[in-house]
Formats: C-alpha cells, sequence, structure tokens
C-alpha cells in the first residue's frame, strides 16, 4: 500500500484540479484493486483501481497508472486483463478511463481495448492580479433592480437558520443540468451534498444569488495549494438564466481572491459546457491543459 500511494502521488503531483481513487481505495464503491509487482524485489511497477463512480454500477471509473511511460505491454496487458474479467462480470453500461496527456501509446492501447474519447475537461487558470473586475458593480445593480442580490454562506449561516438546508434544495434542484454523457433513460438524480462538509470550503466564498427569499443561484470556491483557490460548482436555477447571475457570482469570487491576497484560481469545465466556457473566458481564464476522458460501453442494453 505504501508503495501504490508513493506511485499515485508522484503521477498527480503535477496534475493540478485531478484526484485519484487511491485516496478511496478503501471505500465501499471499489470493486477492484491489482497491482504489476517484481516477483524478487517486490516494486511494483504500477497498479489498476476500478470503482462505482455512478451508482447501481451504471458507470464505473477506470484508474490506470503505471510506470516507464507504457513500456512494459505484456504485463501491462496482463494487468488490464484482470481488469477486464470483473469489467465483463459486473457489466455496467460503461467505463470511463482518463489521459492527462496526449500520450499516443496510452490513447492506442485503451483504443485498443474498445475504449473512444466522449468528452475533455478544459482546465483553466486565472491569474488574480490582473483579473479585471470593474463590470461587478453595474452588473450588482442591474440584478437588484431585478430584485437579486448576493449573499455568502457565512452571513446566511449567520441569519437563517435554514440556509444549509436550503443551499442543499438548490443543489439538488440544479444538480440534473449539469452536463452528462449517459443516455436519459441512465441519468440518475445526484443527491451528494456531502462535499458541504469540506474542511476546504470557504463560507466566505460560498457566493448565493437570492431572490424574493429564495436561494436561485450558487457559486463556492475551495482552498488550493499554494495560495490558490480552486472554483467549484456555479449553477443558476432555469428560468433566472442569461441574465448574468452566474457572472456576478464568478466576479465575488474574483473580488473575495483580491482581498485576501490569492495568486490563482483553477477551475476546469467539459468541453461541451460552452456556456460555462464563454463565462470563464469573458472573465480572463485561461486553458492550460485538459483532461482526454476515453469510455467504453459495455452493456448496450442496460437499464432498456
Amino acid at each position: 500500500m505504501e508503495q501504490v500511494l508513493k506511485l499515485s502521488h508522484a503521477f498527480y503531483a503535477g496534475i493540478q484540479g485531478s484526484f485519484s481513487l487511491v485516496d478511496n481505495i478503501m471505500g465501499n464503491r471499489m470493486i477492484a484493486k491489482y497491482v504489476i509487482s517484481d516477483l524478487e524485489t517486490g516494486l511494483i511497477y504500477g497498479y489498476a483501481l476500478l470503482a462505482e463512480q455512478i451508482m447501481q454500477k451504471i458507470k464505473l471509473r477506470l484508474e490506470f497508472v503505471v510506470k516507464n511511460d507504457f513500456t512494459l505491454m505484456e504485463v501491462i496487458h496482463e494487468l488490464y486483463n484482470k481488469i477486464e474479467n470483473v469489467i465483463k462480470k459486473v457489466a455496467p453500461y460503461t467505463v470511463e478511463t482518463r489521459m492527462f496527456t496526449p500520450n499516443s501509446k496510452e490513447i492506442n492501447f485503451f483504443t485498443g481495448k474498445g475504449f473512444k474519447e466522449n468528452h475533455r475537461m478544459v482546465k483553466q487558470i486565472l491569474h488574480i492580479q490582473s483579473a479585471n473586475i470593474d463590470s461587478i458593480t453595474g452588473l450588482e445593480n442591474d440584478l437588484q433592480n431585478k430584485g437579486i442580490i448576493i449573499s455568502t454562506l457565512a452571513e446566511e449561516k449567520v441569519y437563517r437558520s435554514e440556509s444549509l438546508n436550503d443551499l442543499k434544495r438548490l443543489i439538488l434542484d440544479t444538480n440534473p443540468d449539469f452536463p452528462n454523457e449517459l443516455p436519459s433513460h441512465l441519468m440518475q438524480p445526484n443527491k451528494d451534498t456531502s462535499w458541504l462538509n469540506k474542511s476546504e470550503l470557504i463560507p466566505e466564498a460560498f457566493f448565493i444569488a437570492i431572490q424574493e427569499g429564495c436561494y436561485v443561484g450558487y457559486s463556492c470556491l475551495f482552498k488550493g495549494p499554494n495560495n490558490s483557490l480552486i472554483q467549484g460548482n456555479t449553477a443558476i436555477c432555469r428560468d433566472l438564466r442569461n441574465l448574468g447571475i452566474a457572472t456576478l457570482l464568478k466576479l465575488r469570487g474574483i473580488s473575495f481572491a483580491k482581498m485576501n491576497s490569492f495568486d490563482i484560481i483553477y477551475t476546469a469545465n467539459r468541453d461541451s459546457n460552452r456556456s460555462m466556457a464563454r463565462i470563464n473566458e469573458k472573465l480572463g481564464w485561461i486553458m492550460y491543459d485538459s483532461e482526454i476522458r476515453m469510455e467504453k460501453i459495455v452493456n448496450k442494453q442496460y437499464g432498456i
């Protein structure tokens, strides 16, 4: 386990904004765990983890990490075959894996196993001190004229006893609007609000749009490494979109970062989410990397 942790940490050290399944290796949604090791020395060359990403085993996440840039092809194929046997038994609708660089050997390997690219997560960076927030006052005034004000989770906790419950309702109501590559008959409502309890979440940088006492939008920031912040989800109720609420919420986040002398805000969005991409580009975020998501459809008849 110590070797797996070191391998995982070394691999993910240079990949900002991504996480390893190793962090939840003992979780009840972990389905399979395998390693490549040298019988004589016990040295681990790589590992493969298979976890349930969407409940009822509709979608599985495969993490496949090896040393030496996919040069040990014989044992790599053997490692994958172990995982594939489990996939066949579980028979999910789909399995997804991630590529962090356009590595042709890795892409060709998974293409040969039946995987195809289905989307990319575009990673972006915003340098705070050069960010322009001049439009914030005018946009705040425009929305106030429409009866929409911006508060923070820290403020709401003081003045509104049901603030967390109300916020959870907003999150659950807007979760289905996030992009999803699954067929409509397999989509499930995301009921996870546990991330509200993360210690990295900053209540003073959790901005909530309110209209007539109702929560209608939110955007949040998390503490990141090396004096940076990480942009969390941004979501607006459907009937109040295209009014500039998401833009103002993110501007408030940038203003918070400026006032508290943070250097950078990282964010990411699917390449299919053009509306959020336009907001990020308008506010000054610049692409610096992308994750290639490759998918293998295992059971096309699933759930029909």
